[in-house]
Parts: C-alpha cells; sequence; structure tokens
C-alpha cells in the first residue's frame, strides 16, 4: 500500500468516526432561499469570483481552502440541497521560510513539494547549474535547474520533475528551480500525494534570472533555507445532493489549489454556484449532484477518493459536466515589459465531450474560441479531472481543461477574468445540460 492508499483511508476513517451532530444535517424547508431572477449575470459570477480569491491561498487544508468548502456548503444548503463533507488527510504544503542566500542577495521563493525542509542553519554549498550531459557536475552542491520555453508557450513545469530526481541521485543537496513561464513567477508543479524527495526544492521566477546571475557571478556559496510546520492537515470535498428519483446529473468543480487561483479555479466555482441555482428552478426527472473536490494540487486526491466510494455509477447517470481549469480566464500578450492585459478569452482551454453532446456544445459554444469545436471523448488525451469521468466511461460528459499566463502562480487574482467571459460560458453550458435532459 503506497502512501497515497493510505492518506485516502485515512480520510475515510476520519470521516465514519465522525460524531453525528459534527456532520452536516439535512436541510429543512425553512432553511431553504429563493433563488434569484438570474443565477448566470456576469456580476453575480465575477462576485462569487472575488469572494473566492477573498479567502485567500487554497492549498488544501489552508484556511482559505476550509473557507471554500465552508461557503460553499452553506449556500447549498440554504438552496435546499442536502450535504455531505468528506475529510481526508494531505501533507501541508505551507512553510515558514523559503529563500537562497548568496552572499548580501536573498532570493524569496516557493518551496516545491514534496516538501524536505533544510537543517538547522540551511544547506550551506556551493552552486552549479544542472547539465543532463555532465550530472556529476551538481554532487555536494545545490544544483540549479531552468527548462526554457518558447515565447508565448505556457509553463514547461511537469519537465522540472524528472530533473529534480536526476539531481538528488547525483548528489545534489538542494535544488533550486529558475521557473520559466509566461508571467516570471515561481510556478507550482501538481504533485502526487504519495511522491516522496529526500532534497529540498526552492521555485524562484524566471523574472530574478538577472539578479541570480550577477549573485552567481560573485562566486560566493549559496544558503537554501526551507523551515516549515511540515505535517498533514485535513482538506474536504463538499458534495450537495438534491432529488429522489431519476438518473443522476453531476456538475463537479476542483476548488483547491497552489495560490488565489482566481483565473484557474474562479470561473469553474461561480459557475458551478449559478448552475446549483438554476438546476432547482428547472423540473426534469433528476437527481442533481454538485462536488466541489480539494486536494487537486495534489494531483487530483479528493476528486479520486469521491471516484472510488461516492459518485454514482455511470449506468445510473444522465449527464457528468466537469468544470475544470482556466476555461473562462482571461487572455494576456506577452511583451518585453511583462503581460499585457486584454480582455478575450484565454485561448489555452479545452472543452471535450462524448459523442451525443458534441453537437449540442457545438451549437451552444458558437463562437466561444477553441471551445466552440469540442474534442471527441478519448481517454488517452483527456486531462485533469474529467480524465476520471472519461476513464470510468460515463456514456453522456463534458469537461473542460486548461492553463493560463498566470496558471499556478501567486498573480493569479480575481483580475485574471471577467463578468463578460463567463456569462456566455455559463448559459452555454445551461444550454447544453437543457437540451440533453430534454430528450429524457
Amino acid at each position: 500500500m503506497n502512501r497515497r492508499e493510505l492518506l485516502a483511508g485515512a480520510g475515510a476513517v476520519a470521516l465514519a468516526a465522525c460524531s453525528p451532530e459534527k456532520q452536516v444535517a439535512a436541510p429543512s424547508a425553512a432553511a431553504t432561499v429563493t433563488p434569484s431572477a438570474d443565477p448566470f449575470a456576469g456580476a453575480r459570477l465575477m462576485a462569487d469570483v472575488e469572494s473566492y480569491v477573498g479567502f485567500g491561498t487554497h492549498r488544501t487544508g489552508s484556511a482559505g481552502d476550509v473557507a471554500t468548502s465552508d461557503w460553499f456548503a452553506k449556500r447549498w444548503r440554504e438552496l435546499g440541497y442536502e450535504i455531505e463533507q468528506t475529510e481526508f488527510a494531505v501533507p501541508n504544503a505551507d512553510t515558514k521560510v523559503a529563500k537562497l542566500r548568496i552572499g548580501s542577495e536573498a532570493f524569496d521563493g516557493f518551496a516545491q513539494p514534496p516538501l524536505s525542509f533544510s537543517p538547522e542553519g540551511g544547506i550551506n554549498a556551493p552552486l552549479a547549474w544542472w547539465n543532463n550531459k555532465s550530472p556529476a557536475d551538481v554532487s555536494g552542491k545545490i544544483a540549479l535547474v531552468h527548462v526554457p520555453r518558447q515565447p508565448g508557450a505556457p509553463s514547461p513545469g511537469a519537465a522540472y520533475r524528472p530533473i529534480f530526481e536526476k539531481c538528488d541521485l547525483a548528489g545534489a543537496v538542494g535544488i533550486v528551480a529558475l521557473m520559466s513561464g509566461p508571467s516570471g513567477e515561481v510556478v507550482a508543479i501538481n504533485t502526487p500525494v504519495e511522491l516522496l524527495l529526500k532534497i529540498p526544492v526552492l521555485q524562484i521566477g524566471e523574472k530574478e534570472r538577472p539578479r541570480l546571475e550577477a549573485a552567481l557571478a560573485t562566486a560566493q556559496p549559496g544558503k537554501l533555507i526551507i523551515e516549515g510546520p511540515g505535517g498533514f492537515r485535513n482538506g474536504k470535498n463538499t458534495i450537495a445532493r438534491h432529488g429522489t428519483a431519476g438518473p443522476w446529473v453531476i456538475i463537479s468543480t476542483p476548488q483547491s489549489g497552489w495560490f488565489t487561483c482566481g483565473g484557474e479555479r474562479g470561473p469553474g466555482i461561480a459557475i458551478s454556484r449559478a448552475l446549483s441555482e438554476w438546476a432547482l428552478a428547472k423540473n426534469f426527472p433528476v437527481r442533481w449532484l454538485f462536488i466541489a473536490t480539494s486536494g487537486h494540487e495534489w494531483t487530483d486526491f479528493g476528486a479520486d477518493i469521491f471516484h472510488k466510494g461516492q459518485a454514482p455509477d455511470p449506468k445510473d447517470t444522465a449527464l457528468w459536466f466537469h468544470l475544470g481549469a482556466s476555461f473562462g480566464a482571461r487572455a494576456y500578450q506577452e511583451s518585453p515589459t511583462g503581460l499585457v492585459v486584454q480582455d478575450t478569452p484565454n485561448l489555452a482551454r479545452t472543452l471535450m465531450a462524448t459523442p451525443d453532446l458534441i453537437p449540442l456544445c457545438e451549437a451552444a459554444f458558437a463562437g466561444q474560441p477553441v471551445i466552440e469545436k469540442p474534442l471527441a471523448a478519448d481517454v488517452s488525451k483527456a486531462l485533469g479531472e474529467y480524465r476520471l469521468v472519461a476513464e470510468e466511461g460515463y456514456p453522456t460528459s463534458a469537461g473542460f481543461w486548461g492553463a493560463n499566463a498566470k496558471f499556478h502562480t501567486p498573480i493569479d487574482g480575481a483580475d485574471s477574468t471577467t463578468a463578460e467571459i463567463m456569462e456566455p460560458i455559463a448559459r452555454a453550458i445551461a444550454s447544453v445540460i437543457e437540451a440533453r435532459l430534454s430528450a429524457l
């Protein structure tokens, strides 16, 4: 049994051991609220994104992540849904100090999980660039890692991971990753919860390269310091159910991420909340299930728990629509002086759908770049948490995933999306759902 399986089991035990008063009670009729006239109004969607970002950092189990779970539960309970929350443990990804010093220069950064902490006083060692042709260069040293990218391309974050492992095997005592990406900021990398690495890894943004190279030119040793509370903490999935008969309609969205996740998670969060209100104003012969998953940055850990133990069977499901990453983010143009904001949709997004939904999606999303031409569902190509839906063979499903210029960075705020971008997407999703359910 690996660490992922142990953590998943621990989460299930914690839920089973909850006393009745700690579990979320089913709502009474008096607890329900009257839906508003138009849940898809852009201003309402934007207000929800701002609320979500306002909770702060959304790493699983953080104060911001727990606040998001409770915010979902409160709203869905008020609308009349029955609420279930499932807790599970993941590593605490927060740090007290994450820094590199070279002489008088200090570089604050992001400690890339899986976390390994420096000893008291830090790691003091020479620095050397990683060279794939000469691994011994980093032995006994702090390895410097940089993976270049072409202008306009997304960050090659995943390409850093195998190099970290090679540095460890080559005898490096620590790693400083100079992260390439459109924003010049650190770009956090999603991490399997079971992954371990013996040496600490600090990310610094590519915007620091001139200062870093000037410091390296002094030939002084570096001091790598990563300190944190360590240990584990609990995140929780929030499930809302409504209805007593008929097939299930499932709407899923991840809620957690490395930073504030405005463009990455915000549109899915806001549109999920809007759809949950809209659904109750309809009279389709179905049961509704909304799920907001934590644990996403730990390679879909919370979604994996839901799929293994709580998701309705494919044969009992009329439709699954997954609201993944960055599909409602705005575009940015790269320039020599930094990112230039655009009022147009981010194009680094994908919509995938089963064959029966493709005509409905093409009609509903007409005129919306990229997503107006959904890909046919293909397990080998599906990404994000929609991958789990595709793997399990739900016969009617659709899902988004994507990236954006501020994806996985500390500057992905509420300004990474707009009301004008989100509103037509929300209406199109509702149109697809309504068209499909009208055929039942």
